[in-house]
């Protein structure tokens, strides 16, 4: 009876998620429902050349989709259909981790029924990173050493920041040896999906690496302190990254919620924190069995705000980027409430100062 239930259960959120995503999709075929939102997915289908500017796995989701399309609905298509195969895994792989905390499946739909998901789940390649990266987890909770690393190598090809990952699960491991492996495996797999192209052209595979050290200050608190494109943001981004990771550490906390607190760091020390990077937020809100989820839910919405604003002259006053713009004050006020949920995860005062947890189990 109990499988069964779980089994009908797991349907329902397999269906839900399938469904929510199709709104995500659907927002981005103006000549269907005359939405027209704004994709960047959408957007490279018109100027290729802009996927050589992300990580090598964006190049996985596309190529494909421009192989066989030809017109932009087909692209839309085949690249939806690759994000919603890597959220179905997510969401397996999500179930199994609430299940090895002892946590209700139904907390899964935290994901799927959150603003951030609707607006983004179809907007970049950001769920296959959700993918890889929670499915590194689970794997190392387990200690499968081997196939955790291959996860958080790909994780990695496809958004540079898991790297930060790595010192903790060098902390739950053994001896020396399991930690070089893990680290030369992760290596590994970044390095077999990234050779083909550092190969076949050199100068395209560095696109990347150029334009990110060329970026602007997005999205971050940065803007407040110091113009938009001053190249010290970057090296105060890996200062304040660099300390935090290490002040984590030294807490010795354990693997999930660790990962959680490494994340919040990555995003609130980076000089770019765009909204669609709040998708890597969200499976952890999920697996840690936090019930007081109001500073959360806060968040997420101001994040759905900065996009709502970013591409409306008469609410963003006229350039989203600059300080006087009301979607950087939004923004300001999404990381603030960031910053006191890793202050709790980091140096919880009381257990209901901020998030409770809902069995000792979700928060070890």
């Amino acid at each position: 009876m109990k499988e069964h239930a779980w089994g009908t259960t797991d349907r329902m959120v397999f269906g839900l998620m399938a469904a929510m995503f199709a709104v995500s999709l659907l927002q981005k075929f103006p000549t269907i429902v005359g939405l027209g939102f704004y994709s960047d997915l959408v957007s490279w289908y018109y100027d290729p050349t802009v996927v050589s500017m992300n990580a090598v796995m964006a190049r996985f989701v596309t190529y494909p989709a421009f192989w066989i399309a030809s017109n932009p609905i087909i692209y839309v298509l085949v690249t939806g259909a690759i994000l919603l195969a890597a959220l179905m895994v997510s969401t397996l792989v999500v179930l199994k981790l609430l299940r090895m905390f002892g946590l209700p499946c139904w907390r899964v739909l935290l994901f799927v029924l959150s603003p951030s998901f609707l607006f983004f789940a179809y907007y970049n390649i950001d769920l296959v990173g959700v993918l890889f990266i929670v499915t590194a987890l689970y794997f190392a909770l387990r200690e499968k050493w081997t196939v955790s690393s291959i996860c958080l190598g790909l994780a990695i090809a496809t958004k540079l920041f898991p790297f930060i990952y790595i010192p903790f699960v060098w902390l739950a491991q053994r001896n020396w040896k399991q930690r070089i492996t893990y680290a030369l495996v992760a290596f590994v797999a970044w390095l077999a999906v990234n050779l083909p192209f550092m190969v076949s052209n050199p100068s395209d595979w560095l696109l990347f690496l150029n334009v990110q050290s060329q970026w602007g200050i997005e999205d971050s608190w940065m803007i407040f302190v110091m113009p938009r494109m001053s190249s010290f943001s970057h090296y105060l981004s890996y200062f304040l990254l660099a300390v935090g990771i290490v002040h984590i550490v030294r807490q010795r906390m354990s693997l999930e919620r660790a990962w959680f607190a490494a994340t919040l760091v990555f995003m609130l020390s980076s000089f770019k924190f765009p909204p669609q990077y709040f998708l890597y937020i969200l499976p952890f809100t999920i697996i840690l069995g936090f019930t007081s989820l109001e500073p959360l839910l806060v968040a997420d919405i101001l994040n759905v705000l900065v996009i709502v604003t970013w591409f409306t002259p008469w609410l963003n006053a006229g350039n989203p980027l600059e300080a006087y713009s009301p979607t950087q004050w939004i923004s300001l006020a999404r990381e603030l409430i960031l910053l006191g949920v890793l202050a709790y995860l980091v140096h919880p005062i009381t257990r209901k100062w901020l998030l409770e947890p809902l069995i000792s189990g979700g928060s070890r």
